[in-house]
């Protein structure tokens, strides 16, 4: 039995390598934004888009290094202007309308695209938008949509999906009519960022890794909270802008740094303080998200879409603690001596894999060594075995 855990063990180990490496890229937020001003006479459409979300429908990434060059994405223009005149389409009461402009695309910030539309707008009851881009990308994909009266105020906001890609807003009733609000959404993106974001997963996997009393794990939760909210507000109001080139390696470094710090202190009381620091900087990268979806752009609101996305990632660091805590008190339990080491020197090599491919990506790394770490576990599968024998 002891064997059969040690291998059990052993395979666990180097398919969280695998995982590491196959899901390198954390923050896919599976979400764009559709900006719609209503004027006199046009509709002033405006699409924003992180490039990895096209990338199935348009290729982008010629050289596979995970980024958009300016290259790239001038080799891409002529193509991504026909799906840009084909993203969205417009109906009044019935009748198509039609472009009045050949359709803009430019680069908006690092990840995103924007694309930017004109629409012929006749005196109108019922105005239908479809989403037809949508369909181009992956399930799950959400759209919200932001419709602007002449005056700039905000007549509503949707949310589009590919089980529902079409909105009809009445114009005739007078003060147009109040849409639902994407609240929900910024909660769920919340949820889900922190959920799929294997960095920071894996540096608040370091934090509890130590084990302690409930009220130290409630206490480093607490400070990372507190850090990263403080610094996503700053960030998404662009009152600080500090680029993912930088913000991200230093992610990648304060896994390795918890790890290390795991083996080498014996009193984490104070680790709080750790927290709270690198909770600045994980703070920055959750804002990129807000700022890929144009959230603060154009007038945008910023506060609801603030408040409701921090308090997903809130709830998501809750479940993950819930379910992380009571295993960790278990292992360190059963495995007093080899606990810390072991899971920090995992930590150690997963931080350490994040930090090099963020520093010098190359292009189909996650393929190789997820391929070579699985035949791995493999070969040495097939030597116990035939050692048992």
């Amino acid at each position: 039995m002891p064997s059969q855990l040690r291998r059990l063990s052993h395979r666990a180990v180097l398919l969280l390598f695998s995982l590491a490496a196959i899901v390198v890229r954390a923050h896919q937020p599976g979400l764009s934004t559709l900006f719609i001003d209503l004027g006199s006479n046009r509709i002033s459409a405006q699409l924003i888009i992180a490039w990895q979300e096209i990338e199935g429908a348009v290729p982008l990434d010629g050289n596979g290094d995970r980024t958009l060059s300016d290259d790239e994405f001038s080799a891409a223009r002529n193509r991504l202007t026909g799906l840009g005149e084909s993203s969205i389409s417009f109906e009044s009461d019935g009748r198509m309308l039609s472009l009045k402009a050949p359709v803009e695309v430019r680069r908006d910030d690092v990840t995103g695209l924007r694309f930017n539309l004109v629409i012929e707008f006749p005196a109108t009851k019922v105005l239908t938008i479809h989403s037809e881009i949508i369909h181009e990308l992956q399930r799950g994909h959400r759209q919200i949509v932001t419709i602007r009266k002449s005056d700039g105020s905000t007549l509503g906001e949707a949310v589009l999906e590919q089980d529902r890609p079409t909105l009809d807003v009445p114009l005739a009733a007078s003060g147009g009519t109040k849409l639902a609000s994407p609240a929900r959404d910024y909660f769920l993106l919340g949820i889900e960022h922190i959920l799929a974001g294997w960095d920071h997963l894996a540096f608040l996997f370091g934090l509890l890794a130590v084990g302690g009393k409930l009220r130290d794990a409630v206490k480093i939760i607490t400070s990372f909270t507190v850090a990263h909210s403080l610094t996503l507000a700053l960030a998404t109001f662009n009152w600080i802008n500090i680029p993912s080139s930088v913000v991200e390696p230093i992610i990648a470094a304060s896994i390795i740094y918890v790890g290390f710090e795991n083996i080498v202190r014996k009193d984490f009381r104070k680790r709080w303080l750790l927290t709270f620091a690198f909770g600045l900087i994980h703070g920055c990268g959750f804002a990129s998200v807000l700022r890929e979806l144009g959230v603060g752009a154009d007038g945008t609101g910023v506060a609801r879409p603030l408040i409701f996305f921090n308090l997903g990632v809130e709830a998501g660091q809750l479940i993950i603690a819930a379910v992380m805590l009571p295993v960790i008190w278990k292992l360190k339990a059963a495995f007093p001596k080899r606990w810390i080491p072991v899971a920090s020197a995992v930590l150690i090599a997963i931080g350490s894999y994040f930090l090099l491919d963020r520093v010098w990506p190359r292009p189909g790394q996650e393929a190789f060594i997820s391929k070579t770490l699985l035949v791995r576990v493999d070969e040495i599968d097939e030597r116990r075995n035939l050692s048992a024998m």
